[in-house]
């Protein structure tokens, strides 16, 4: 497992690592090795949503060339729901 060197850590936040790992029952060490593994699950799925919300917009697009159809273009349907209040 490839290791990591942390400089420049402020030391309130050393101390607040060191508090949430008294309190999960871990080192120092393991607490920072879980906060950075949860970060990075995180960021994975977040890249992983933004590449399904793009594919399924290519999709849209590939089987509505044409765009909207007429009187279902978001602006209208947000017109049509402001002016019926």
């Amino acid at each position: 497992m490839p290791n990591v060197h942390i400089r420049d850590l402020p030391p309130e936040a050393v101390e607040t690592l060191r508090d949430a790992a008294k309190r999960h029952g871990r080192s120092l060490n393991a607490e920072i090795v879980a906060v950075l593994v949860e970060r990075a699950e995180r960021e994975a799925k977040r890249t992983s949503l933004a590449e399904r919300l793009e594919a399924a917009q290519r999709e849209w697009r590939r089987m509505n060339p044409d765009g909207y159809p007429p009187g279902l273009e978001p602006e209208a349907i947000i017109r049509e729901a402001r002016d019926s209040r």
